[in-house]
């Protein structure tokens, strides 16, 4: 049976790598994983692998997506917070989804993270 994961199943993974990013986004971003759902099972995949694939997809990808993780605190108030906004602290996650996903079913989602920039310089006269 083809698995299906919830705000519930991502949040507390996303609250333990210190990324906050808002519930309507990641909503969304859940049912874009899950679309691979189908694929897993098809695969044979049991159904708590293809959950943790899902929830660690959904995490990356919000990662990769903007959210925002703390990167400092301080307090007895003279309250502050730093945020740092990129994918750090979620690679260990792609590596897990490349070693467990054997048919390549998260493979369409852009959870590499990889960016190829085009620089070009011209010159004139």
């Amino acid at each position: 049976m083809a698995a299906q994961i919830t705000l519930n199943d991502v949040k507390p993974l996303m609250a333990e790598l210190g990324f906050t990013v808002p519930d309507a986004v990641l909503q969304l971003l859940i049912e874009q994983v899950s679309a691979a759902s189908s694929c897993m099972d098809g695969a044979g995949y049991s159904e708590s692998l293809q959950k943790l694939l899902l929830i660690y997809a959904a995490a990356r990808l919000a990662a990769l997506s903007g959210a925002r993780k703390i990167s400092s605190q301080s307090a007895p108030s003279g309250a502050s917070r730093s945020f740092t906004y990129d994918s750090t602290g979620t690679d260990h996650l792609y590596k897990q989804i490349l070693a467990w996903d054997t048919n390549g079913c998260l493979g369409g989602l852009p959870i590499s993270g990889v960016a190829v920039g085009f620089f070009d310089v011209v010159g004139g006269c």
